[in-house]
């Protein structure tokens, strides 16, 4: 046997070849620590003989192992922090988000069972299972990985009565059944009859109007220090207003009732309940945020200026931030590939998120 020097590109692109990945950059990264945390996982957790049990690992033990066989590789995962932008952490803990890896009290994890969801092109999203080489029936020679994810042909999940089960994009998604607007105006009553006294100095409020977070100390007030009816939306003119008010580095959402000029009663909400609400008054306002999606070479390019909901921003998972577009703090550029993003337009349309999608020949790198 002889052994031969190679580049560390050369060594990443073999890698790729095992996972049967056609990603580069960081779709290539993100899809190897993926792969590794399945892989180690499944190590650490599969029973010793046939009526063993499974054990789960713990974090520490599974992202050493990740690091130790990748940074050679990718060596800005060396030393990371837990906080740090796509560190091994941070990945595992999106896998759970995506129903990928199970997590469990006291930060232990297992492997999911393996699941489906329904993508494009006749392929599905392949979600759970362990490594590749662990994958049920022929699901094992043929799934490919890319980005976080899984994808494998759609006739292979179906296969003899279903080889893995299969749901749909929505029900993957799980946002409310019933609907934004319902979904608005149930939260809006629900919360109404949930309203306190709101208490004399509440710093600098900030209330959604017309997608924009205004100072209350700038809105228009007539002679009854009613908001003007001229100006009001429909949320305000039901005497309700969506307000914000800033807490260190982070801010406390709450809907409230005017009185007198000032917010008389309120009812706290939380903020992915606030992001949802956003959403639906942009829609009732005529006002719906309008989002481009750029197709080329496979891949779908997203920029999006907002967050969203937990329940759809899981479907941003699917794919991975562009680190080298960043703008402005809260504006993200995401990539899919292709046969993905029916998915996430599923999550953006339930949200009344107009999508604009073009397709642009440009022959560049992934």
């Amino acid at each position: 046997m002889q052994w031969q020097a190679t580049t560390r590109e050369q060594a990443r692109q073999i890698v790729a070849a095992g996972m049967r990945c056609a990603l580069t950059g960081e779709g290539l990264r993100l899809s190897a620590v993926s792969e590794c945390l399945r892989a180690m996982s499944y190590l650490c957790n599969a029973p010793m003989s046939s009526d063993g049990l499974w054990q789960p690992a713990a974090s520490v033990r599974l992202t050493g192992m990740v690091r130790r066989r990748l940074v050679p590789l990718w060596p800005e995962l060396a030393g990371e922090g837990e906080g740090a932008p796509l560190s091994v952490m941070a990945v595992l803990n999106s896998l759970a988000a995506l129903g990928d890896m199970v997590r469990l009290d006291g930060g232990r994890w297992l492997v999911s069972p393996p699941y489906a969801v329904r993508a494009n092109h006749g392929l599905a999203v392949l979600l759970g299972g362990g490594p590749l080489e662990a994958l049920p029936g022929i699901l094992s020679g043929h799934a490919i990985v890319a980005g976080r994810i899984r994808l494998t042909k759609l006739s292979e999940c179906e296969a003899n009565g279903g080889t893995v089960p299969l749901l749909d994009a929505k029900e993957w998604i799980g946002a409310p059944a019933e609907g934004l607007q319902t979904w608005c105006d149930r939260f809006i009553a629900e919360s109404a009859r949930r309203l306190t006294d709101a208490p004399g100095d509440m710093g600098e409020v900030y209330i959604y109007r017309r997608r924009e977070w205004v100072s209350i100390a700038n809105l228009p007030f007539c002679e009854s220090s009613k908001l003007s009816p001229d100006t009001a939306s429909k949320l305000e003119r039901r005497g309700l207003v969506l307000c914000r008010t800033p807490i260190g580095q982070s801010a406390s959402y709450f809907l409230g009732r005017f009185a007198r000029g000032r917010i008389g009663r309120l009812v706290a909400i939380a903020a992915s309940d606030a992001r949802r609400l956003r959403f639906g008054l942009d829609a009732t306002d005529s006002l719906p945020l309008r989002v481009e999606a750029v197709a080329r070479q496979g891949l779908v390019r997203l920029r999006l200026p907002r967050r969203l909901p937990e329940r759809e921003a899981k479907a941003l998972l699917l794919g991975w931030i562009q680190a080298e577009a960043r703008e402005a703090a809260g504006i993200e550029h995401h990539v899919f590939p292709a046969p993905v993003f029916p998915i996430v337009r599923n999550a953006l349309e339930g949200l009344y998120i107009v999508v604009e999608e073009r397709v642009d020949e440009w022959k560049g790198q992934r």
